[in-house]
């Protein structure tokens, strides 16, 4: 099941516009975060810093809208069956 919604992210939710605005801004952010450091880092460890950042936040965002996705059909099928209804 994770692998079909991790599908659905991949082909379509990760190239939708909304997702590409938000991660401009999350760029930004990481950017504006490393800028404090850029200073003391050289170039190497600047961009090893900011690779590891984007690949931590690329991660989360995945798992976010996997286990969104997965309340999101349990709440729905809840809905459906009544349950917890009165």
């Amino acid at each position: 099941m994770k692998d079909k919604i991790r599908e659905i992210y991949k082909n379509i939710v990760q190239n939708s516009d909304e997702m590409k605005f938000q991660r401009e801004r999350l760029e930004k952010q990481i950017e504006t975060l490393l800028e404090k450091e850029r200073k003391e880092m050289n170039i190497t460890e600047y961009e090893r810093y900011r690779d590891q950042y984007y690949e931590i936040t690329l991660l989360a965002e995945e798992s976010g809208f996997i286990l969104g996705f997965q309340y999101a059909m349990q709440l729905i099928a809840e809905c459906g069956s009544g349950v917890g209804s009165a």
